[in-house]
């Protein structure tokens, strides 16, 4: 059953992810901390490739070259690497630690909204169309939104600092 707030598409591969990954934590306590010591480098790898994107399109000019549009299209391949990488995560909580399920849902929503954002860069890059660039500014707001207040909720909770923000 999909859960409130995912989009249809991605409830089948969370439900896959979840089967699959169900067992990975099963010599580690569950939770935030569990979670911070699997993903905490793949958190930071989505953060500073969604960044380094961000700076990319800010820095285009109003008519970007075959070059720039290149560097463009690699860079949001390895942002959409990272966050695909990031769409497959689980929280396993327990029950002194309720806010990481919210904070499970803001990831999975973040991850899904970025990766809608990545696919209208690929759609400018690919035609120029200032439709497809508004549409990554509005869902890279969104996506960034989510993202941060999710990561930022799982560090406290696994008593980390400096969480990978966007």
């Amino acid at each position: 059953m999909p859960r409130a707030g995912l989009p249809l598409h991605l409830a089948p591969l969370l439900a896959t992810s979840a089967i699959v990954l169900g067992g990975c934590g099963t010599t580690t306590e569950r939770g935030s901390q569990s979670f911070y010591r699997e993903h905490a480098g793949e958190a930071a790898r989505v953060a500073a490739a969604t960044r380094t994107l961000s700076a990319t399109v800010a820095a285009l000019p109003g008519r970007p070259s075959r070059t720039q549009l290149e560097h463009l299209a690699v860079e949001e391949h390895r942002a959409r690497r990272a966050l695909l990488a990031a769409s497959k995560w689980t929280v396993l909580e327990n029950g002194e630690e309720e806010n990481v399920s919210q904070a499970e849902r803001e990831i999975n929503e973040a991850t899904a909204t970025l990766l809608k954002a990545m696919s209208d860069i690929r759609s400018y890059a690919h035609g120029l169309s200032p439709l497809a660039l508004a549409g990554y500014r509005n869902e890279l707001a969104l996506g960034r939104e989510y993202w941060n207040q999710g990561i930022t909720q799982l560090w406290f909770v696994a008593h980390q600092s400096q969480a990978p923000r966007i």
